[in-house]
């Protein structure tokens, strides 16, 4: 029995990541509501078509009866968005918003920013009016059930407040992590340990209990500067139609190369300029729009699945490989071994390249999500 608990012992410890203590944590919550005429009529009665901004009435006072059942559960850190944007959060040191045509970042530190903000214009009517909850503090893993929870006795109240349907709400609960992945080859000596645990059984464990018709996604995107020396070894002909040609068949060959050395069967590799964003999908689908790429995932569909994106008259700035984990990368409930997998295939596409570890960063940001109705 004791050389039982001994092997079960050492393949748990297989699964732990071991991350530089600099590693950064960011949980957000996106409450969405769909904007339909019954809301409208509802919030603030007829609306003025005429009007310069006919919106502007509703969207003030929606966003006013939200603030006040938030702020009565403690919450401190909540923005109003109807912008027809994606939402985007990021750690920062410095609180900003910025805006792209198709994107709203916010850059915010979780330990010393709050705010109630609204972001919207009066003469559009959105398609969906999105609440963005910001976990405050230090131990935002440690807390992350809790603040899950507050959230939803929130939306719930606010839902019965303006009157929804049950269900109406999409709750969307993102959480990352995000890291260098040559921290240590720069001198960082001390580590953190981490599981990662699925969402859902982290918050069991901190006695919060979620709906179990949820759904949830595990992913990794790594962050490559197109540094000058990717270039090195590439045959560029800059009078050519398509110059970057041999430079991104060069790049597709070590990311191919990578991951089949970490037995990654999910994956996508973007150098074309535009943003991936993950949502789950049953169908799959990958579709282009603009400035971004979205990428359907489906974790009970364990079968390989890659796709490149790149075009060979466009240098970008960045290049992006996402890493999909399914259900099969789940083991004794966490996804340690598939980050894992993730940082080895970093590593190995870093030393086909010849990347500069001790002085250049590849950034690595690990997300988890569920998604639940309220």
């Amino acid at each position: 029995m004791r050389r039982a608990s001994s092997i079960l012992k050492k393949h748990r410890a297989g699964e732990r990541v071991y991350l530089p203590n600099d590693s950064r944590d960011n949980q957000y919550i996106l409450a969405e509501i769909p904007l339909t005429d019954s809301l409208i009529d509802s919030v603030c009665g007829k609306i003025d078509e005429t009007s310069a901004k006919p919106y502007q009435k509703f969207y003030q006072t929606l966003s006013y009866k939200i603030f006040e059942v938030v702020e009565k559960h403690g919450l401190s850190h909540v923005n109003f968005v109807a912008n027809n944007r994606l939402v985007r959060v990021r750690y920062s040191g410095e609180q900003q918003v910025l805006h792209t045509e198709q994107q709203s970042f916010f850059f915010y530190c979780p330990e010393h920013n709050s705010t109630f903000k609204c972001y919207y214009d009066g003469a559009v009517r959105v398609r969906k009016v999105k609440i963005l909850f910001l976990a405050t503090g230090e131990e935002l893993r440690v807390n992350s059930g809790k603040f899950h929870n507050s959230v939803y006795q929130a939306i719930k109240e606010i839902s019965t407040t303006i009157g929804l349907p049950e269900n109406e709400i999409k709750l969307r609960d993102h959480q990352h992590l995000t890291f260098d992945v040559f921290a240590k080859d720069k001198g960082a000596s001390n580590t953190l340990s981490h599981t990662f645990r699925e969402i859902s059984d982290r918050y069991e464990s901190q006695n919060h209990s979620i709906d179990s018709n949820h759904t949830s996604i595990t992913y990794a995107i790594a962050s490559i500067p197109m540094a000058r020396r990717l270039l090195k070894g590439a045959d560029i002909d800059y009078s050519s139609d398509e110059p970057f040609t041999q430079l991104y068949q060069k790049i597709e060959q070590a990311f191919d190369k990578s991951c089949n050395a970490n037995k990654i069967d999910q994956a996508a590799l973007i150098a074309n300029g535009v943003s991936p964003f993950v949502r789950y999908d049953e169908s799959e689908a990958t579709e282009i729009r603009g400035e971004l790429i979205s990428i359907g995932v489906n974790p009970n569909n364990a079968e390989s699945r890659f796709c490149v994106h790149w075009e060979a008259d466009k240098l970008v700035d960045t290049l992006r490989i996402v890493f999909i984990a399914d259900k099969s990368d789940e083991t004794h409930h966490n996804y340690g071994k598939f980050v894992n997998q993730v940082i080895g295939a970093v590593r190995n596409f870093a030393d086909e390249v010849n990347w500069k570890q001790e002085c250049d960063d590849i950034i690595v940001r690990v997300h988890q999500h569920i998604m639940l109705k309220v």
